[in-house]
């Protein structure tokens, strides 16, 4: 899991952020500005995001409008002096929240730690599933088919990972986007996903099938299997 914060941290606010990553073995990405805010998000798609208001070079409402064509990330926006009119646009393009700077201990804990509570409990509960011969471990990021690795990119697993939890469902593409690329529109086109639907159904082999749903999706199967199992 990730937290990304956005904006300069007072020493106070930077112990608490980091003993709350740490609570959760969660990883601490700190962006100096709203450039470096943009890229990271856009690289490491965070579980979590503190912001504050006025970022350099690129302003907080910007950064927000990208990142909402992609994820539905929960963000929230610190606001500082001043900053009242940048938070509300902030708020306006999609943040999530908005809490005063400098950040109140109690304050900046009771919104993230729910945040990193709830990616933390999803992951747990979807770490390790499987389906017929078919295994996939969410924290070691692996998946074998009858105790062989299946060599698969980033892309690729989590997508995997996505049939499997859906085995024997309908899995429309537009749960691809939002589940896999953290798309919430038709920014990956559906060659996109079937091209990396292609690959994995080359790796899978004899150990499950992958069915096109023309118009709407993709469907994994295992005969004499009727769902997934996490465990």
């Amino acid at each position: 899991m990730t937290l990304l914060v956005a904006g300069e941290l007072e020493p106070r606010a930077s112990r608490l952020v980091h003993d709350i990553c740490a609570a959760h073995v969660a990883d601490l990405v700190l962006c100096g500005d709203g450039a470096e805010a943009l890229f990271q998000i856009g690289r490491l798609s965070p579980d979590a995001v503190l912001m504050s208001a006025g970022l350099r070079l690129v302003a907080a409402a910007d950064v927000i409008t990208v990142v909402r064509r992609h994820s539905a990330v929960p963000i929230a926006v610190g606001v500082g002096f001043g900053e009242r009119d940048l938070a509300a646009a902030a708020l306006a393009a999609g943040g999530t929240e908005m809490l005063g700077r400098p950040y109140r201990p109690q304050e900046l804990t009771t919104m993230v730690n729910p945040w990193l509570a709830s990616a933390r409990a999803r992951w747990d509960r979807e770490s390790v599933s499987h389906v017929g011969t078919l295994e996939i471990d969410s924290r070691a990021y692996r998946a074998t088919a009858g105790g062989r690795p299946l060599t698969l990119t980033v892309r690729e697993f989590e997508l995997l990972r996505l049939l499997v939890l859906n085995a024997d469902r309908v899995v429309t593409r537009d749960q691809i986007r939002q589940d896999v690329w953290r798309a919430t529109d038709d920014v990956v086109s559906a060659n996109t996903i079937a091209v990396h639907i292609r690959r994995i159904r080359a790796r899978l082999e004899s150990a499950a099938q992958l069915t096109s749903v023309r118009g709407v999706g993709y469907r994994l199967t295992v005969a004499g299997h009727s769902s997934a199992a996490p465990r």
